[in-house]
């Protein structure tokens, strides 16, 4: 169940309400049972931390595909690895922000009621 909702974009608590509301705009609090997401200044720092990780998955397959493919010279890797970054980076920051949020509420979960 928690898997669907961090692959739908739900809110960690209820998993039912959508976290974003626009592309790289979030809710301040869940439109379902309304638990705020942000639970202190600086939430979202370990958030940078899990998209540091999703950036390696993404541009590591990228690296040994254009190896694989064509061998280019460094300035070929480079651009492929930024290219790959460039087209990711919706995805990257939408899904290390809900995956943040799903470990932290699952290793600290919070009260039924939001205070």
């Amino acid at each position: 169940m928690r898997l669907k909702a961090i692959v739908t974009l739900k809110c960690p608590h209820c998993l039912q309400g959508a976290v974003f509301r626009k592309p790289f705009i979030m809710h301040p609090t869940c439109p379902h049972c309304h638990i705020r997401y942000e639970r202190e200044r600086g939430y979202f720092m370990m958030a940078v931390f899990v998209g540091y990780v999703m950036g390696f998955f993404v541009v590591v397959p990228v690296l040994a595909a254009l190896y694989l493919a064509v061998q280019p010279t460094l300035l070929g890797y480079m651009m492929g690895a930024v290219a790959a970054l460039v087209l990711a980076i919706p995805l990257i920051f939408h899904y290390a922000r809900v995956v943040w949020m799903h470990l932290d509420e699952f290793m600290d979960p919070r009260p039924t009621s939001p205070l």
